[in-house]
């Protein structure tokens, strides 16, 4: 017989103890880390100060590319053609989210970095879940710690990674959850918006569909392949139907040798050229500070647990109690964090030019994040989980110093009133009627100077020029500005040491003012209209 036990005795009831694979049936179990006292507190607040800290850094200025981006939108509200009217070498669906969002508002540019950053949550998230994380350590890890990730020192407000990024963890989290047409439909999009993160998607679903194999993945892996296909075609035939295929197309070749251009000169050769760029040797990327968290992840965290033959690689779906509904095992994520890190660095030793490139490993870090939320589970309640998890997410970011947040924080205001601004250059050449042409001459468009001449047409599509820009791409522009009637003469048009080119070209461009144009002086820039002849 066995002894019976006088419930209403606490002394008397044995202590419960943490659930493990080769724990009896039957016998007591701890409690979840979720169901702990205060757990959705902790939750609330984490996610809270995750995204105190990442929102301000969330709002873009027309300072920097931003502006650029902002103009060639503008543009194409006013019908100008994307890579014929006007030009820019990003994907073309980076520039038309950009311009279906300023249909509504030019505020909507911060509203579409606040939803990839949530979609690159949610997708972290459901990774986790898929694993077996806790529900709750799941969300802090997918709308806490990855606001951190995706903000940190290689970030910059309103750039092409961010969406990218999302459009990818995003396929990763579908394939795991095998839906896989909607993964590939996800790849499609993406090949339409941040082409070069092509093969680290591709890594990662096939590490998927291995894994998978015995359950279909290859056979998922297909339908992923033919989404992508499918929506990849709809994109090219939209474009085509434009007429700007040809010059996305055009755009690789372009792409291809900027990317290997005198940025990256060096004597080591061009992989460690691009590998310096991106990485500098002031920190600029804190690209060391995110791979070495990233690695340390890999080898504090087991790639499988003791109890593997009790918990096989890929179990079938489950919605108990104690297991949480999981499809892969935290094997697979672990697989993924090294596939796509080392598939990230490939990349960017193939194409970086800028530190904020770096934000390429931002995929092996929201990947190492729903790893981290997994294995969590039965080592820290959810409070230590919590902070666990927001540091790690600070730390892959690249540990962002505290100065950048109150900065961002600081300028919301005035980064906002650029957003709703005309700028500077439309407000000057909207008081001249007979003006109805015009063209642009300068690098960065930090005024975002589209904005506000949707009824003026633009004469030569490259309205913003480099030193590093070739010898042919600025004579076509120097020859182009002589048929508008107006031309705008940014403050960044000036003569550069050991740029023979380049200063050719604003030699050129100034000889052309000076004589038979009227000059307007505005805070950014010279608005010079053609007298009459």
């Amino acid at each position: 017989m066995t002894d019976r036990v006088d419930l209403a005795d606490p002394a008397a009831v044995p202590p419960r103890r943490p659930w493990s694979p080769t724990t009896p049936a039957g016998a007591l179990r701890a409690p979840a880390p979720s169901a702990a006292p205060g757990a959705a507190v902790a939750v609330m607040l984490a996610v809270a100060a995750a995204w105190a800290v990442a929102l301000p850094r969330l709002v873009p200025s027309t300072f920097g590319d931003h502006g650029t981006y902002a103009s060639v939108a503008e543009r194409l509200l006013a019908g100008d053609r994307l890579y014929v009217d006007v030009w820019d070498n990003k994907d073309p669906l980076f520039y038309y989210a950009l311009a279906v969002g300023r249909l509504v508002s030019p505020l909507a540019d911060v509203a579409l970095e606040v939803l990839w950053v949530l979609g690159a949550g949610l997708a972290v998230l459901v990774l986790a879940r898929a694993a077996g994380a806790a529900p709750k350590i799941a969300v802090v890890a997918g709308l806490g710690a990855t606001p951190l990730l995706l903000t940190g020192p290689a970030y910059e407000s309103g750039m092409t990674h961010l969406p990218g990024l999302a459009l990818l963890l995003g396929a990763v989290a579908c394939a795991v959850r095998s839906r896989w047409v909607v993964a590939g439909a996800l790849v499609g999009l993406l090949l339409l918006t941040k082409l070069i993160l092509a093969p680290v998607v591709a890594g990662a679903l096939l590490v998927v569909a291995l894994h998978r194999r015995a359950s279909g993945g290859l056979m998922g892996l297909a339908r992923a392949v033919l989404g992508a296909v499918v929506f990849l075609a709809a994109g090219i035939g939209a474009i085509s139907w434009r007429g700007e295929l040809t010059g996305w197309v055009d755009n690789f070749r372009l792409n291809a040798d900027y990317a290997d251009g005198e940025l990256v000169a060096s004597q080591y050769g061009s992989v460690v050229g691009h590998l310096l760029r991106v990485f500098p040797e002031d920190a600029r990327g804190a690209g060391v500070v995110t791979i070495a968290s990233i690695v340390l992840v890999l080898v504090l965290v087991p790639r499988a647990s003791t109890a593997r033959r009790a918990q096989p690689a890929n179990p079938e779906p489950t919605t108990s109690r104690e297991h949480p509904e999981r499809t892969i095992s935290p094997a697979v994520l672990w697989d993924l964090v090294i596939v796509t890190l080392v598939l990230g660095l490939v990349v960017i030793a193939v194409t970086g030019t800028w530190p904020h490139h770096a934000q390429t490993l931002s995929a092996p870090g929201g990947l190492a994040l729903a790893l981290v939320a997994r294995r969590a589970v039965p080592l820290f309640s959810v409070r230590r989980a919590a902070l666990l998890l927001l540091v790690g997410g600070y730390l892959m970011a690249g540990a962002l110093h505290p100065y950048f947040v109150l900065t961002a924080a600081r300028d919301v205001p005035s980064s906002l009133r650029l957003l709703e601004s005309r700028s500077p250059d439309s407000a000057v050449l909207g008081s001249l009627p007979g003006v109805k042409t015009y063209a642009r001459a300068g690098s960065n468009d930090a005024s975002a100077h589209a904005v506000g001449l949707g009824a003026l047409r633009l004469v030569c599509p490259r309205f913003h020029q480099y030193p590093f820009d070739s010898a042919a791409a600025l004579d076509a522009t120097a020859a182009c500005l002589p048929r508008a009637q107006a031309v705008i003469i940014d403050d960044t048009l000036r003569p550069e040491e050991g740029q023979p080119a380049w200063n050719f070209f604003v030699s050129r461009v100034r000889a052309l003012v000076s004589t038979g144009y009227d000059c307007v002086r505005t805070s950014v820039s010279q608005v010079c209209v053609r007298r009459a002849s």
